[in-house]
C-alpha cells in the first residue's frame, strides 16, 4: 500500500528491509527498497539493490531505469562532488589573425535540453526533481512544447477547443511560455483556461515529496494569491464553474464523472498536494468533490496519473507514441463531461 502511495520514506525503508531480509529473492521489496534510497540521497546503497535485482531478473525496467536516475543524480552534482577541472595548457604567443565579429550572447531562452519529446524515464524525474526553476524552463519547455503540438494534432483536442470556443482547433498553445514551472513541477492548460475548466497536462518530479507523476486531466484553479481586485474577479468566476461542476456530481449526470474515473483508474488531487490515493473508489472521489468549499480550496484536479514507478506505466510514459495515445484515450473519454460542464455554464 505504500508503493501504491508513492510513500518512500522511513516507515517503507524500514518495511522493505525487513521484507528483503526476510526473503532475499523478493524482487519487488527490492525494488521498493532501492527507491526508498534513492528518495533520502542513499545513492550507493540504492545502486547495490538495484544490480541485486537486475541479477535475479535481467529484464527488470524498474531497476534498469533506477540506475539511470542514480547516474543522472550524479551528473547533477546533487551528492556535493565537484569534477576535477583539467589543467589549462599555456598559451602560446598570439598570433596576429583577422578581427572577428561580435560574439552573438546566448539568448536567457535558449534551450539547454533536447528539442523534440522521446518520452519520459525515470532519469527524466530525477533531473526535473534537482531542477531549479529556470532550469526547469530550459531543460523542459522546449521537449514539453514538441508534446503539446502532437497532442494538438488529436481530434479529441480539436473536438474539446471547439466546445469552448467554437471553430478554434489547437486545444494549447504550443509555445515556451505557456509552459508554467516551478521547483520539480511544469504543466500547461488549454488556451485561455486558466479561471475556468481547463484541461492540462503536468509532471511532478518528487515535488515535496509527493512522488515522480505525470498527469492528463480537468482542473479548477479557484484561488488567485496576486491581492488584485482583477485576480480575485477571476478566481469568482473559476468558482462559478466549479459549482456547476459539483451540481453536475449531484446530478443523474454524475455518471459522467464516475463511469471515467472507473475506466481509466483517475484520481484527485485537491490544493496541488498530489493524487489522493486514498481515494480510489470514484463514489467516494465524488462526494468529497461535490462537498468541497470552493472558497477555501485553491486548487482542484482530477485525471490519469501515470507513475515511473508502476511497470506498466513506465512502458506508457517512456514510449512518446503510447503516451500520445493514452492523453488522447483519457481526453476522448472526458469530452461528455466536458460539454455537460460547458453547456451548464451558459
Amino acid at each position: 500500500m505504500l508503493a501504491i502511495a508513492q510513500d518512500f520514506g522511513t516507515e517503507a525503508l524500514r518495511l522493505n528491509e525487513e521484507l528483503v531480509a526476510a526473503n532475499p529473492s523478493d524482487v519487488a521489496s527490492r525494488t521498493r527498497l532501492a527507491r526508498c534510497y534513492l528518495q533520502c540521497g542513499r545513492l550507493e546503497d540504492s545502486e547495490a539493490q538495484y544490480r541485486v535485482v537486475l541479477g535475479l531478473d535481467v529484464k527488470n525496467r524498474i531497476a534498469a531505469g533506477g540506475l539511470l536516475s542514480i547516474a543522472e543524480a550524479r551528473r547533477l552534482a546533487i551528492v556535493g562532488v565537484e569534477e576535477p577541472v583539467a589543467a589549462r595548457p599555456a598559451r602560446s604567443p598570439r598570433t596576429p589573425t583577422a578581427r572577428r565579429g561580435p560574439a552573438v550572447p546566448r539568448s536567457s531562452g535558449d534551450a539547454d535540453g533536447p528539442l523534440a519529446f522521446s518520452g519520459l524515464t525515470p532519469r527524466d524525474f530525477t533531473e526535473l526533481r534537482f531542477s531549479e526553476p529556470r532550469e526547469v524552463r530550459s531543460r523542459f519547455a522546449p521537449r514539453v512544447v514538441d508534446l503539446v503540438k502532437r497532442v494538438n494534432a488529436l481530434k479529441s483536442s480539436e473536438e474539446i477547443a471547439a466546445v469552448r470556443e467554437p471553430g478554434r482547433k489547437q486545444l494549447f498553445r504550443a509555445s515556451r511560455v505557456d509552459v508554467h514551472v516551478t521547483a520539480a513541477q511544469w504543466s500547461i492548460h488549454n488556451a485561455g483556461g486558466r479561471w475556468e475548466p481547463h484541461f492540462a497536462l503536468g509532471m511532478y518530479g518528487s515535488r515535496r515529496n509527493i512522488g515522480d507523476w505525470m498527469w492528463a486531466g480537468i482542473g479548477f484553479q479557484l484561488s488567485d494569491d496576486s491581492g488584485s481586485s482583477a485576480g480575485e474577479g477571476h478566481a469568482s468566476k473559476a468558482r462559478e464553474h466549479f459549482h456547476h461542476f459539483q451540481a453536475i456530481l449531484g446530478s443523474t449526470s454524475r455518471s459522467l464523472f464516475l463511469g471515467w474515473m472507473i475506466k481509466e483508474n483517475g484520481l484527485i488531487e485537491i490544493n496541488g498536494d498530489g493524487p489522493r490515493t486514498d481515494m480510489r473508489q470514484p463514489a467516494q472521489a465524488a462526494e468529497l468533490l461535490a462537498g468541497c468549499d470552493a472558497e477555501r480550496t485553491n486548487r482542484v484536479f482530477f485525471g490519469k496519473w501515470l507513475s515511473p514507478d508502476q511497470a506498466e506505466d513506465a512502458a506508457v510514459l517512456a514510449d512518446p507514441v503510447e503516451l500520445v495515445r493514452t492523453i488522447d484515450r483519457v481526453y476522448t473519454g472526458l469530452l461528455p463531461l466536458w460539454r455537460a460542464l460547458w453547456e451548464a455554464g451558459r
